[in-house]
């Protein structure tokens, strides 16, 4: 992924993973990796990414499992993201710019001393698939359910109609209606929960 890229992703609640993992082997998408995610967000000391719709975090992973080389794999295991507000009221696009981070004890001593506030850590498992190059993640994610995300990276904004239609394509192969998509990030469920 570039240094800055748009994220053009739709989530769906599954009841299960056998089922959804079955059909995507059936339309060609190759198993690329299983990994567990450990996710900590940040809030602005002078802001609300709440109100903003927008999110920091630093990502952790771990227990990777690979089989297949794929350009979804990232090469570093922790990194910090910026995602900015979504820019449309159907998916969950929206400007992401990420950095791979060696250190991760410092990155959150920096953010820390300029007041960034830990929100919250959202842990899950995510297996990933490939089709047609459209990411495809089902995830377990602790204290919130199982989902799967169909995710397209975009360099610029006139890609963003023709990645989104792609999505929608592909949920209709896998038997799935757009409609019952969700736009909430694991955060904004996360925290829905722990504080109704």
């Amino acid at each position: 992924m570039n240094a800055i890229s748009y994220e053009v992703e739709m989530k769906i609640p599954i009841p299960d993973e056998e089922s959804i993992e079955s059909v995507l082997l059936k339309l060609g998408a190759k198993k690329t990796n299983i990994e567990t995610q450990t996710d900590v967000y940040f809030d602005h000391p002078c802001r609300s990414f709440e109100q903003t719709d927008e999110a920091l975090r630093i990502r952790s992973r771990g227990k990777i499992t690979k089989y297949e080389e794929s350009p979804s794999i990232p090469d570093q295991k922790t990194e910090m993201t910026y995602k900015g507000p979504k820019l449309d009221s159907t998916t969950k696009t929206r400007l992401e710019i990420s950095l791979g981070i060696a250190d991760i004890a410092s990155a959150k001593t920096i953010l820390d001393q300029l007041g960034f506030r830990n929100v919250a850590t959202i842990r899950k498992q995510r297996s990933f698939f490939l089709l047609e190059d459209t990411v495809i993640s089902i995830d377990s994610v602790e204290h919130v359910g199982l989902f799967l995300e169909l995710e397209r990276v975009v360099e610029s904004e006139e890609q963003i109609p023709s990645a989104r239609e792609l999505i929608f394509d592909q949920l209709e192969k896998l038997g799935l209606d757009s409609k019952d998509s969700i736009r909430e990030s694991y955060l904004e469920l996360f925290l829905r929960k722990e504080h109704p």
